[in-house]
């Protein structure tokens, strides 16, 4: 128990709030209690010594069977702990177990050795500074507290290629600060960074101020013969097609390299500079565990020593990115990733310039320009908002380049862009970021895509060519453009902090007019992205002053001459209001607008469209965001009584339509209109839907497709209401039962003589006329006539009637 605990303990009793139970106690008595306490500790380190020697001695036993072994390797890898270090002799085994014939042997040796290296880790100094005197802005300060983002007093931690650390007296004076998200919202309350290397523990320590396991490492890997082993079995395949990037391995290399700066680095060379020009999978895995172990090791080396490792991981680096395959691309994206985490980038300048150089040069081709672009994107990620200068320069790169005509860097393109625009996020108390902002960049996409917004052609993928070159046409360079921006939007949906703003709202004319209707894996590439791109957009979180905006383009395309587009509407209207339902019903204005939108498309010329609209009416409907009203009742009542005329004789196989589309049109909105009320209550009866129910029996024999949506309708709700309906018929008058009844039976069940309908052997159907056939009904049970009824199918494919409903309908009948 520490003393400063001892100390606050004691405070707290005497202050008496709250009062002890048991009395102060005196000088004598905590002393004697330190004391039992140290003698208890002085045991506990015996038993825990005496343990682990117990189980060295059984490691020590060559009889021992293999099983029992592991079984002891693992317990002794559990009792390293961080209050005491591990004795010698289980620091030897260890270390001598890496290079062990067993795998899981080695295994457990690899994160044992990793724990130990952090075990005796020598502490570094730390000191408190001031952000407000590095800033040099202190008139900022109070804003600071309240609003997250790029503000001056930050600036000084962001990366600048005109105030970067290339000399020894440059590195000395800089401030690293390590931690990411110090400073994006507020400061810490005592910011503390490491002190100058002055006062920090030596380097390079000689063998006579090493201790006992310190030498014991020392001694290993400063060893040619043990190095070479290591690496060969570190070099093997373990599960071919399933091995990974391992974070123990790099976690020991890093703990070597942190804890014995550059001593290891002369017997490594030759091993990491062989390793990177092979082209089999583990021996670049290996080499890149050791790199970026070796990146983040170096975090307390000096100026010279880390420009010297610069010097020699560069063109490691490079040789690996030319070299780097399928197989290994993930690993290399892992490797940048994990040495750029936690860092300050100003230390890693020499990094990230590296990899800025011409990524998308061409060279290896179109998969090697993909894989330079994701380890780039991997290490930049991990700065966030520390980087904006590399990202403007990225993206004034990959700009002219948007135009790639290979899927895999276009997707890799869409990716990066993803991430260079993740910092630029809109919140309450959120100054503009310095990073590359959305808005212009999507302004510029705009002015080139003007080939293919302008007109109403249909805008085909009809770029073939997968190695073109020469002058391409505008429209050509375009369509490129657009299949590269589509990337970005579909990866940006699912990984940026925010929803699509008002630039990228203005792509939404364009993607209608691309999407196609119907899901089919036979279309390209630039449909396919269109309609996900679609999809994916419609379900973002909508500012209430960016609604207007869409529904304002949504009636925009609803008006175009594409039925196509204008079907992909209502999709896109539905899922829309449905993530943003709160939103919407919050403004009036914006549900009368929706609510206006989908009646003007129940009456459009398109039979599809009319359907769809139906469709959207009738789950609005259900949702309660749009209310049946006497407005929306009557609108539909008087276009179901547009008149049509009589048909006309037509001459022998002749498939013209003689009535007028208008008034068929017209006519047909209402009755969809009609059957999305009824619709949109499957389970249970409102008291307007019986009169809807008459109004729509009057349509049964229309010209088609109305009597098709008809008998839809009545199927459906027929369907959704049997299971309750002697408690829905309860809301109809007998006059309107009696006409219902007809209607379920008569339209959709033809009238079959009695022998087919077996009612000849079985006059059970009689018994709802008991009272005018009482005799007949006597000689039958109610069991006979509903398992009658229950066995007479839908003689035109529909699903079986309600039992009550046949019972009702034969006494109609008879």
């Amino acid at each position: 128990i520490p003393e400063d605990c001892c100390a606050v303990a004691k405070l707290l009793m005497t202050t008496g709030s709250p009062f002890p139970e048991e009395p102060v106690p005196s000088e004598e008595e905590s002393e004697n209690g330190l004391k039992r306490q140290q003698l208890k500790n002085s045991e506990a380190v015996e038993k825990y010594e005496g343990l682990i020697g117990d189980l060295m001695d059984c490691l020590s036993n060559r009889n021992l069977p293999w099983k029992f072994e592991h079984i002891s390797i693992g317990f002794l890898s559990l009792l390293l702990r961080d209050d005491h270090q591990l004795p010698p002799a289980a620091v030897t085994f260890f270390v001598k177990s890496l290079n062990h014939d067993s795998l899981y042997v080695r295994k457990v040796a690899i994160s044992a050795v990793a724990g130990i290296v952090k075990q005796i880790k020598r502490p570094h100094k730390k000191v408190p500074v001031s952000p407000t005197e590095l800033s040099k802005n202190s008139e900022t300060m109070a804003l600071s507290r309240i609003v997250a983002g790029d503000r001056p007093d930050n600036q000084w931690l962001q990366y600048n290629s005109s105030n970067l650390p290339r000399t020894s007296q440059e590195w000395d004076h800089c401030v690293f600060v390590e931690k990411t998200h110090w400073g994006y919202y507020c400061w810490p309350r005592k910011m503390m960074i490491y002190a100058p290397e002055a006062e920090q523990p030596k380097q390079n320590l000689s063998r006579t101020e090493m201790t006992e396991r310190e030498l014991i490492i020392f001694d290993h890997f400063t060893d040619p013969v043990f190095i070479n082993q290591f690496i060969e079995f570190l070099s093997l395949e373990d599960r071919k097609g399933k091995d990974k990037f391992s974070p123990r391995r790099f976690c020991l290399f890093k703990g070597l390299f942190r804890n014995f700066g550059d001593a290891f680095l002369p017997v490594l060379q030759p091993h990491m500079e062989r390793l990177v020009s092979d082209l089999h999978e583990s021996k670049q895995r290996c080499v890149a565990e050791i790199i970026s172990g070796l990146i983040r090791g170096c975090k307390h080396w000096s100026f010279s020593k880390v420009e010297s490792l610069w010097e020699l991981l560069c063109p490691l680096l490079r040789t690996a990115l030319s070299n780097i395959t399928i197989e290994t691309y993930a690993d290399w994206g892992t490797c940048i990733a994990t040495a750029c985490e936690s860092r300050d980038p100003r230390k890693l300048h020499r990094l990230f310039e590296m990899l800025m150089e011409s990524p998308v040069n061409g060279e290896g081709g179109s998969f090697v320009d993909a894989c330079r672009l994701y380890v780039l994107q991997g290490g930049l990620a991990q700065q966030e908002w520390r980087v904006p200068e590399l990202l403007h320069r990225l993206l004034q790169y990959l700009e002219p380049k948007l135009t790639q005509v290979y899927k895999n860097v276009r997707e890799r393109i869409g990716s990066v862009l993803t991430y260079i625009f993740m910092i630029d996020v809109n919140l309450p108390y959120t100054q503009p970021t310095t990073s590359p902002r959305i808005s212009d960049f999507t302004e510029r996409i705009l002015l080139k895509l003007k080939p293919l917004t302008e007109g109403d052609e249909e805008i085909q993928n009809h770029v073939i060519e997968e190695n073109e070159v020469g002058e391409q046409d505008e429209r050509t360079q375009a369509i490129k453009l657009l299949k590269t921006v589509l990337k970005w939007l579909i990866a940006s949906a699912g990984r940026s902090f925010t929803t699509a703003v008002p630039e990228q709202l203005q792509l939404l004319p364009l993607l209608f007019k691309i999407a196609p209707v119907e899901n089919d894996d036979s279309y390209d590439e630039l449909k396919r992205d269109a309609k996900t791109c679609l999809s994916l957009m419609s379900q973002g979180l909508l500012y209430p002053d960016q609604i207007p905006m869409v529904l304002d383009a949504l009636k925009e395309i609803a008006g175009s001459s594409s039925w196509h587009a204008r079907y992909t509407v209502l999709t896109y209207l539905q899922i829309m209001v449905f993530y943003n339902l709160f939103t919407f019903m919050s403004d009036q204005k914006a549900v009368k607008d929706v609510r206006g939108l989908v009646i003007k498309l129940l009456e459009d010329e398109q039979l599809e469209v009319r359907e769809m609209a139906a469709t959207t009416l009738s789950g609005f409907l259900q949702c309660n965001f749009l209310s049946m009203d006497a407005p929306m009742q009557a609108h539909f009542e008087a276009l179901c009584k547009t008149r049509l005329p009589k048909k006309r004789k037509r001459e022998l196989g002749s498939v013209v339509d003689t009535i007028p589309s208008a008034d068929l049109v017209r006519r047909h909105a209402g009755v969809l209109g009609l059957s999305a009320c009824i619709l949109s209550s499957p389970y249970d009866v409102p008291t307007w839907m019986p009169q809807l129910l008459m109004d729509l029996s009057a349509h049964l024999n229309d010209t088609q497709p109305i009597e098709m949506t008809v008998k839809k309708t009545l199927s459906n709700f027929r369907r959704t209401h049997h299971d309750n309906w002697q408690q829905h018929k309860q809301q109809f008058t007998d006059d309107q039962l009696l006409v219902l009844t007809d209607l379920l039976v008569s339209p959709l069940r033809p009238r079959l003589p009695k022998h087919q309908l077996g009612l000849e052997r079985r006059p059970s159907f009689l018994n709802d006329l008991r009272t005018q056939h009482s005799r007949t009904a006597e000689k039958t049970s109610d069991k006979t006539w509903k398992l009658h009824c229950s066995s007479q199918k839908d003689y035109n494919g529909e699903s079986e009637l309600p039992t009550a409903v046949l019972c009702d309908a034969f006494t109609v009948r008879t």
